[in-house]
């Protein structure tokens, strides 16, 4: 560690202790604020805005669960709503689309008066990689295939959804079978960024959102990965860059985890982005949250939403950070020793944690459309 980084550490506390948004009422009804206008897909924005992020499972609701989780998100004030554009399940056999499932959702969203956001991920199987072909988190065999998938959602869709995320975590195993690969990485993002723009030249695009990593295990911290894309000029093909960063159990702005904690990591990532001539570009947070619940790991439903303002009053005190959606909408099930069953704003049963309350809040007090 350098000599003056203990002073880095401090500022950057200092930058993610702000005061917090006020909370309502535990269990108060959330109430639809009208909008000024047109809400804002675009990229960049003055505003502050909230999205969120409801998992995989969103595809699945029925009609009238879905109807009333998007409900629950412009309620809570939110510009945008983070949907997998699965090719797996698209495209599962070459040449033969199924849009009827990403359809509906996308629809439902644009009905609601939010922004779809696209993560164009998940390799079927007849395109992924010799290595991985077992996996559905297998990255591509070829960067061409998966740009030319690509370029037929976007031209889809592109009357829909103008922000783009070119995969999900690519920096950890988990996302990026056999083993997270920059190069490999850079390659999918080039390709899929050119077809993109080539639709839709005023998109949005996204580096996949960097897992909360250290570089062990094959992962790859984001820290590590955004300074190699720099070094192999794959900051050309991007428009943001992206983070997930999740520090449960610990809070954002606790100093014991200054090593690793992922949130903290933003300032020294905003150092690369500066020093590489991108500081005009944002880094954006396309999850965050922490899950409640009996799990060891898991934090009360005060510390979620102490987490989750922390991550909000960073965004409101830099303006380098774009838009931050939180994972998840609602609990995607009722196990509490599950961790990733209790990441919602709401309980399964619909009724709102703190944390609901905390976002709505901050929303109407620092976003617009």
């Amino acid at each position: 560690m350098k000599a003056n980084a203990p002073l880095r550490v401090m500022a950057v506390l200092a930058a993610l202790v702000l005061p917090f948004a006020a909370t309502p009422a535990v269990g108060a009804s959330p109430v639809v604020r009208a909008q000024a206008g047109p809400v804002n897909c675009g990229g960049q924005s003055d505003a502050i805005r909230i999205g969120v992020s409801p998992g995989a499972s969103i595809g699945s609701l029925s009609p009238a669960d879905l109807d009333r989780e998007l409900t629950l998100a412009k309620a809570a004030g939110a510009f945008a709503v983070r949907l997998d554009i699965d090719w797996s399940a698209i495209e599962s056999t070459r040449g033969a689309f199924d849009w009827s499932r990403t359809d509906r959702v996308i629809d439902a969203v644009v009905a609601h008066g939010m922004c779809p956001h696209g993560i164009i991920a998940y390799t079927p199987r007849w395109a992924r990689v010799a290595a991985a072909v077992n996996d559905s988190h297998s990255r591509p065999a070829n960067p061409s295939t998966y740009a030319a998938f690509a370029k037929t959602v976007v031209q889809r869709y592109q009357n829909r959804i103008k922000i783009w995320e070119v995969w999900n975590e690519p920096n950890i195993v988990t996302f990026f079978k056999p083993v997270p690969d920059v190069t490999a990485y850079s390659a999918l993002l080039r390709a899929a960024y050119t077809a993109i723009k080539q639709v839709q030249p005023g998109s949005t695009v996204l580096v996949g959102g960097m897992a909360p990593s250290e570089d062990t295990n094959g992962n790859i911290a984001g820290t590590s990965f955004l300074s190699k894309m720099y070094a192999q000029g794959s900051n050309k093909y991007f428009d943001a860059f992206n983070v997930h960063p999740y520090t449960w159990p610990y809070l954002p702005n606790d100093p014991s985890t200054a090593s690793w904690n992922t949130a903290m990591k933003m300032w020294s990532m905003r150092d690369t982005m500066v020093a590489g001539g991108d500081s005009g570009k944002q880094i954006w947070i396309t999850e965050f949250g922490a899950p409640t619940g009996t799990n060891p790991n898991s934090v009360s439903e005060q510390v979620q939403s102490d987490s989750i303002g922390i991550v909000l009053d960073a965004v409101l005190g830099n303006d380098w950070l774009g838009p931050a959606y939180v994972y998840s909408l609602r609990d995607a099930g009722s196990d509490t020793a599950d961790t990733e069953q209790n990441f919602g704003l709401v309980r399964r049963d619909w009724t709102p944690k703190i944390a609901y309350g905390r976002v709505d809040a901050y929303a109407a007090e620092h976003s617009a459309p």
